[in-house]
């Protein structure tokens, strides 16, 4: 462990570093959240148990921060990681900037409190700053939740923190620096060790399970170049086809409704769009039809009812800001998928 390196300006090599990081960070980020989806659905809720991953956001910022050991490396990552997350479509938009921000400067104070970056000062770093965006979303978004419920996603966060992004960037950055990948500040006589890999089994296993998963989402699950106004009806069905906003030549119906989500409402409005089932029914689904899967372009997906689907004249496909949504007033706001691009009967 070596103390801060006092030089503070950031060098052409410094500034590559930063954005390739902050790339990776905000590409990564749509898989990292799709694996949050699939986490809420395991434990049964809408949301607020995929923060136990949420470390991965702050592993970018803290890595940086430890192998430029300058103050403001954390905060760079953190904003161009947010930038990339946004122009890449993320869900929270902007917002998603000034979170990483504000992750990558408590990064940037917690390994400036201590002079040498030992695995606990960046695991205490990296708890803090990955549990900051349970605050920061709860004073955006999560008003009228529980302070108890709030505590226990931060909670939640603190620990991902502390192993996803802390632990792992400390070894990370060992492992770099031994690999002479990086600037090394190791002695000389340490440098030239050959690497003890079975020190880092743990992270090599963390590492090689996320390539691979990310491989799989990005192959197989998440579909960014679909068109945005256009959904695949598909599975038990006679004549698969592709529904079109602009082809629709059906009903359309107009509903009123409030979304009421665990984590925000948006207040009663009017909506115009057309009748899953009537858009369902074109495909001609078999007669055992008993469930209906939306899918969003990132992963993310609901499971409706058939039937109720069928005598549910209020749930819609409609188009908002350019991207085809469900709006489901009988059902709760993690119903009101967005960014739909297939529906699929079974």
């Amino acid at each position: 462990m070596v103390p801060e390196r006092t030089q503070s300006r950031f060098d052409l090599r410094d500034l590559v570093l930063v954005a390739l990081l902050s790339a990776v960070g905000g590409v990564l980020s749509t898989y990292v959240g799709y694996l949050g989806n699939l986490i809420n659905r395991l434990f049964g809720v809408p949301f607020g148990a995929g923060q136990l991953i949420a470390g991965v956001h702050v592993l970018w910022p803290l890595l940086a921060r430890a192998v430029l050991g300058k103050f403001g490396s954390g905060i760079f990552t953190g904003v161009l990681k947010g930038l990339v997350e946004f122009f890449s479509g993320g869900t929270h938009g902007i917002v998603i900037v000034i979170v990483s921000a504000i992750e990558g400067l408590f990064v940037d104070v917690g390994m400036s409190m201590a002079p040498r970056r030992s695995v606990g000062v960046m695991m205490v770093s990296g708890a803090v700053a990955s549990a900051s965006n349970v605050l920061v979303f709860q004073a955006l978004y999560l008003s009228g939740i529980p302070w108890s419920f709030i505590l226990g996603m931060a909670a939640l966060a603190l620990v991902s923190g502390a192993f996803f992004g802390g632990y792992l960037a400390w070894d990370l950055h060992g492992i770099l620096s031994a690999s002479r990948l990086v600037r090394s500040n190791l002695p000389a006589a340490r440098a030239r060790r050959p690497i003890a890999w079975r020190r880092h089994l743990l992270t090599l296993a963390v590492v090689l399970v996320g390539l691979a998963g990310a491989a799989y989402y990005y192959m197989a699950v998440f579909d960014p170049f679909s068109s945005p106004n256009q959904a695949r009806i598909e599975g038990s069905v006679r004549f698969p086809y592709t529904f079109r906003v602009d082809t629709w030549d059906g009903e359309w119906v107009t509903v009123t409704a409030e979304l009421r989500g665990a984590s925000t409402t948006v207040p009663a409005r009017p909506y115009t769009g057309a009748l899953v089932h009537a858009v369902a029914a074109r495909a001609v689904p078999d007669t055992d039809v008993q469930s209906l899967r939306v899918i969003a372009s990132d992963g993310y997906e609901v499971r409706f009812d058939w039937p109720a689907v069928q005598a549910d004249a209020q749930l819609l496909l409609v188009l908002e800001e350019e991207e085809l949504r469900i709006v489901a007033a009988a059902y709760d706001g993690a119903y009101w998928v967005r960014k739909v691009r297939r529906l699929v009967l079974e």
